[in-house]
């Protein structure tokens, strides 16, 4: 089971681009509550993400790209307009891309940069900090009303500050 994903998700396609990291995720399930893999939901496919969306005509409600830091070898094209491009055209009417950025190493050039291609690409974004070491960006073609959706399903409210954006002038 993929913990906190509702039974009405019927497929979750995994790309990972290292096996060793799958083998990882194997060697240490004794260590987690769930396995992740271990649901019937989920598909592991080994490969670039850029590579794997190319190959497939499937439509996604949601696309979570978690690649490593821009300047990483393998990683650097995953935040570029063409993958943003690409994600966007793989994604379902009303689908949401999410991208993770880890602050530690975000300058005020590249939160501006991927900010605004982001904006450019889906047309509509929202960005989040759930811990003091990371941002989420919601990217979507329509305005997201994440806390509607939230309420909906009855979750806790999600709390916005402004605060954590001010340096960059957002």
């Amino acid at each position: 089971m993929v913990e906190g994903v509702p039974p009405s998700v019927r497929r979750i396609d995994v790309i990972e681009l290292e096996p060793k990291v799958i083998e990882a995720n194997r060697r240490t399930v004794a260590l987690r509550k769930f396995d992740p893999l271990a649901d019937p939901r989920v598909n592991v496919i080994t490969n670039d993400a850029r590579g794997a969306l190319a190959l497939t005509t499937r439509r996604y409600d949601a696309i979570v790209s978690q690649p490593s830091h821009p300047w990483t070898a393998g990683a650097s094209h995953l935040y570029t307009r063409e993958f943003m491009q690409l994600a966007r055209e793989h994604l379902a009417d009303g689908g949401v891309f999410v991208q993770w950025m880890n602050v530690a190493f975000l300058d005020e050039g590249l939160l501006r940069a991927l900010t605004a291609t982001l904006i450019d690409v889906f047309g509509a974004v929202r960005i989040y900090r759930p811990d003091p070491n990371t941002l989420v960006f919601l990217s979507a073609r329509r305005p997201i009303d994440v806390e509607a959706q939230v309420a909906r399903a009855g979750g806790a409210p999600i709390t916005v500050t402004p605060g954590h954006y001010a340096r960059f002038g957002i």
